[in-house]
């Protein structure tokens, strides 16, 4: 009686070829506008039709760019934020110097709110993607002669642009939010005009 071995089939080795796939990451970043804010003129740096070209031109040659703000919105933030900052370096100054306690007053309250204002516009800008330094900022040598009343003068001034400058941009601002903060900020500018020019007629020098 023969017995009959059935073969198993062997198994042949399956050979599975892996082809190394190398992923590449690209990275997408966005481009914020950064202005960069050195010390103040009586004219805003919106003013000038040069920088803003030159801003636009940047924007235009990078191809992917993330512009949040207008570049309109994006001098304001930058004129707006020197200039307040130019008002708590003076401020600071006139705590120091000026010889009437109404004026010494009149510059700690603009330090404070001017040092309140600009931190809400740093937060405001931050949230657009829109960075600004005013650091190079220093206090201004106002003259010679009766600092009190140079300084009444300056603040008088400076507080009569201020608020065109932020009522136009409440009006005629792209930026919804910003056209708000613009809004409510303007009252305390106000004041500060109110207050200047009340202790100017009680110097004498209205």
């Amino acid at each position: 009686m023969q017995h009959h071995l059935k073969k198993e089939p062997l198994m042949k080795p399956k050979l599975i070829s892996l082809s190394g796939i190398a992923a590449a990451a690209i990275a997408a970043s966005s481009i914020c506008v950064i202005g960069t804010v050195r010390a103040q003129t009586d004219t805003g740096i919106g003013t000038n039709p040069h920088l803003r070209s030159q801003s636009a031109g940047a924007a235009a040659a990078s191809p992917g760019a993330v512009v949040k703000m207008s570049q309109k919105d994006v001098s304001f933030i930058q004129s707006a934020g020197g200039n307040g900052q130019q008002e708590v370096e003076n401020g600071k100054m006139a705590e120091r110097q000026a010889k009437g306690a109404e004026v010494k007053n009149i510059a700690a309250r603009t330090v404070a709110d001017h040092t309140r204002i600009n931190k809400e516009l740093t937060a405001l800008a931050n949230r657009k993607g829109v960075t600004f330094s005013t650091s190079s900022v220093k206090a201004q040598n106002l003259g010679s002669g009766n600092f009190d009343a140079l300084y009444l003068k300056w603040l008088d001034e400076r507080h009569k642009m201020d608020i065109a400058a932020f009522d136009r941009q409440a009006k005629s601002g792209d930026d919804s939010e910003l056209k708000s903060w613009a809004s409510k900020t303007v009252p305390t500018l106000k004041q500060h005009l109110s207050m200047v020019q009340q202790a100017e007629k009680q110097a004498g020098v209205r």
